[in-house]
């Protein structure tokens, strides 16, 4: 069959035109695994490094806290009532705040928080009916502190002129002073040695003592704003005993203490 001119001319020109159409429509390529823009399993969502040493830090630590106890009310506790060498040992929290004053020297504020329950009897002593003659009594303590650490290596390493890259384990020692609140309580039943009477009541005392302390420990980086701190410390504190232990010589506060907990830098 054969077109005119005019026919051929309408049909060169749709093909144009479909051609024209095609050519502009845009293609949806795949893209390959691990381009950017694609957020990937197992692969750092950022770079681990900083670019200063970080100017402070926060931090939360949980502890286990052994009292030495080598005072008379210890004594009396221990020998006439069934208390044990180790039952005013516990846990304690304790929150600090730190910051660098010198390439490898740290300023640091804590404070903390323990409590020790201990329910006991009477060793010698019951009552009519053949009955233990019983009590609780609680060890509170508060200690607040400032703190001087010297670190055993840098805590970390330029990289070019921009970037700066934590130490993954950085060791420290150092010492400290400060204060210690405590609060002694006995509660229940007692005997009055004179006329080994049998009575019910309440002995509280509470009041501060300085304290000082050593202590040495280490800080492992988890990612360049948090890191895993472990320590040891030995504290020695006393402080006066109130009315209701008159006779009794100072309380003493010392003890060893073992501590973990997480630094988030800043």
């Amino acid at each position: 069959m054969k077109l005119n001119r005019q026919t051929r001319m309408v049909l060169v020109g749709a093909v144009l035109s479909l051609a024209c159409v095609l050519g502009s429509t845009p293609q949806v390529i795949a893209q390959p695994a691990g381009e950017p823009g694609r957020p990937q399993a197992g692969r750092p969502s950022g770079p681990d490094f900083r670019f200063g040493p970080p100017a402070g830090w926060v931090g939360v630590r949980l502890s286990k806290l052994f009292v030495r106890g080598e005072s008379e009310l210890f004594d009396f506790v221990r020998d006439d009532l069934t208390i044990g060498e180790r039952d005013f040992d516990g846990p304690a929290i304790s929150f600090e705040v730190g910051a660098p004053i010198a390439p490898r020297a740290d300023l640091v504020f804590d404070v903390g928080y323990s409590r020790a329950s201990a329910d006991s009897e009477f060793r010698e002593f019951v009552d009519e009916f053949d009955l233990p003659i019983v009590q609780t009594t609680r060890l509170t303590q508060v200690p607040l502190g400032v703190n001087f650490r010297f670190l055993l290596m840098p805590r970390g390493r330029e990289v070019g002129r921009f970037a700066w890259v934590a130490n993954s384990f950085t060791p420290y020692v150092g010492a400290g002073v400060g204060g210690l609140w405590y609060r002694f309580e006995q509660q229940g039943d007692f005997v009055d040695f004179v006329d080994l009477a049998i009575f019910d009541d309440y002995f509280e005392s509470s009041g501060w003592g300085f304290s000082s302390h050593l202590f040495g420990g280490g800080s492992i980086k988890i990612n360049r704003g948090l890191a895993l701190a472990m320590e040891a410390r030995y504290i020695w504190s006393s402080a006066e005993l109130g009315r209701d232990f008159v006779g009794f010589d100072q309380l003493d506060l010392a003890g060893f203490k073992i501590t973990t907990g997480l630094e988030f830098k800043f």
